[in-house]
């Protein structure tokens, strides 16, 4: 099966990004909000962290590294699915 046959367009940048935002829309958005609480956190004030009221969670970093742990698997695992799938655009 061709990257043609399952409807993956072959030019056309316009074509390519609606191709994108209509199939992959949903992981852009996680990653893009998983991003902005890996940056977040490494700026976060320590007032603010400290209203938090968490044990674990003392400094900003530690949320950082927290979602760095618990939330960055599933985006790689999402993207090497369709980097190593036989059926799908590489």
């Amino acid at each position: 099966m061709t990257s043609t046959e399952i409807g993956y367009p072959e030019k056309g940048v316009a074509k390519k990004l609606v191709y994108l935002l209509k199939y992959h829309f949903h992981a852009i958005l996680y990653f893009y909000v998983w991003f902005g609480l890996l940056v977040c956190g490494l700026a976060a004030p320590p007032d603010r962290v400290a209203k938090l009221g968490s044990s674990l969670i003392t400094q900003g970093w530690h949320l950082s590294l927290l979602s760095t742990i618990l939330v960055l698997p599933w985006p790689l695992i999402y993207f090497l699915r369709f980097k190593f799938d036989k059926n799908g655009p590489a």
